[in-house]
């Protein structure tokens, strides 16, 4: 979990908050100070949900993040520990791979080895992994959230017209194989999985680069290319399907820090209203 608790900085005004119940008597909290505390908790939430949709840049040399993310920001919540004690956290995942950062992975000694793996004619172990790409927008740019995007003119002229593939089988919700046309086939473990036939229509031949071999899949699925994981690519390619390592970026410290004057300012403002300064 990443959390950031929301409290005052100054000795003084602590203090004075938490006498604040006894002196409107038991059981009773102050209610200009206590909304006060609820508007100072809701904008800490704000800020950091405000940077994990992409805006705006945070203080103390904070990138902007990569890949804005409404389930990212979606998790980030609040919740009171006490009269004038709260935390604003997320338990995402993401979360927390951003606050402490990842370490380099070779996902060649990892990736194909999972449930989805097969197994070559010559025995090595592989993975076949799907790249779905965005379609330009209105203004001929990339759409957010696909860090690969189709170009306006190769769309209009040439992948758009593609004929559609199309997946055999059927699936539920939760994306299991319910009917249609299937067949087994082992993975690295031995297990028969059972997996899609497909109806292939044409791909994207021309040229090189990234979008060689781009499919249009049927029923508004998308377009996609296909790439192989294989642990053969250890000796033939060591140095491809390597994730960098990515540094920390305390994101959470730099919301706190931020919102800090503010999350004074108005505590303050709601301890002079109740006791009428």
């Amino acid at each position: 979990m990443v959390k950031i608790n929301v409290t005052v900085d100054s000795e003084a005004l602590r203090q004075i908050a938490y006498r604040l119940p006894h002196f409107f008597g038991a059981g009773k909290v102050a209610p200009n100070t206590k909304s006060a505390f609820d508007n100072a908790k809701g904008a800490v939430r704000e800020v950091w949900q405000g940077w994990a949709m992409g805006s705006p840049r945070l203080p103390l040399g904070i990138p902007d993040i990569r890949r804005p993310s409404s389930t990212l920001a979606g998790s980030i919540k609040s919740r009171n520990l006490g009269p004038f004690d709260a935390e604003v956290y997320s338990e995402s995942a993401h979360a927390r791979r951003i606050q402490d950062g990842t370490a380099e992975l070779d996902m060649k000694t990892t990736h194909p080895y999972g449930k989805k793996s097969r197994v070559s004619e010559e025995g090595f172990p592989y993975l076949i992994v799907p790249f779905r790409w965005g379609t330009p927008n209105d203004q001929e740019k990339g759409r957010a959230h696909f860090t690969n995007f189709i170009p306006a003119t190769i769309f209009s002229s040439k992948i758009k017209k593609l004929e559609t593939s199309k997946r055999l089988a059927e699936y539920d919700k939760e994306g299991n194989i319910t009917g249609g046309e299937t067949h087994f086939e082992e993975n690295y473990a031995g297990d028969d999985i059972e997996r899609s036939d497909y109806a292939w229509g044409d791909r994207y031949k021309e040229g090189g680069g990234n979008m060689k071999g781009m499919a249009r899949m049927a029923n508004s699925g998308g377009y996609f290319t296909f790439r192989i994981i294989s642990a053969k690519q250890l000796v033939t390619r060591p140095y491809g399907w390597i994730k960098k390592a990515v540094p920390p970026v305390d994101v959470a410290g730099a919301v706190a820090e931020a919102t800090r004057p503010y999350v004074e300012d108005v505590i303050r403002a709601g301890i002079e209203a109740d006791i009428g300064v």
